[in-house]
């Protein structure tokens, strides 16, 4: 049996999805573990937030974002992600980078009330989500989209309730982000 060009081709295509499919669903899996650390993270420090006075925020967010830090890398370095070498450390960079901007960005801007400090990093995080989303992994657009419009609900309807509203839907849409992405 002769195969012609055209036929070849239709087959190494085929076979170029298949493999890009299996790398992007592999990604997945080791984004999940990551993506149930941060929501537990973020439930914990906002719910921290709503329960204890403000001086004590600075210190309990810096501990969870140095545990996150730290399970982040250690997640990435699984087996499973053995497949790029070095991913561990990259996404460790990504995460601090991330976390400076954050710093940054507080430093600059100065927020004169609570409410726009607690949202803010449900906003910078959905939109970095969804840039994942749109570049790299579908799914992420759906969770990063899904962070910034519940950030924005609890900003617009539930000031008063502002860090328990980001701890439940950001901590937990988190949490459950990352076990969609588990089941990928």
């Amino acid at each position: 049996m002769v195969i012609s060009r055209t036929e070849a081709a239709s087959a190494l295509t085929d076979i170029e999805q298949t493999a890009g499919r299996s790398r992007v669903l592999k990604s997945y899996q080791i984004a999940g573990p990551i993506l149930m650390v941060w929501g537990v993270v973020w439930a914990i420090g906002y719910s921290a937030m709503g329960l204890l006075p403000a001086e004590r925020w600075g210190m309990i967010w810096l501990a969870l974002d140095v545990a996150g830090a730290v399970a982040t890398v250690l997640l990435s370095r699984r087996p499973k992600a053995a497949g790029k070498a070095g991913a561990g450390w990259r996404i460790g960079v990504g995460v601090l980078a991330i976390m400076a901007f954050f710093v940054a960005s507080y430093a600059v801007f100065q927020p004169t009330t609570i409410a726009p400090a607690i949202v803010y990093p449900g906003l910078v995080t959905g939109l970095v989500y969804v840039g994942v989303g749109i570049v790299f992994m579908p799914r992420f657009l759906w969770i990063g989209a899904a962070v910034f419009a519940a950030s924005l609900i609890g900003y617009f309807l539930f000031q008063p309730w502002l860090a328990f509203w980001m701890a439940a839907v950001g901590g937990g849409g988190l949490l459950l982000g990352g076990l969609w992405l588990r089941r990928a």
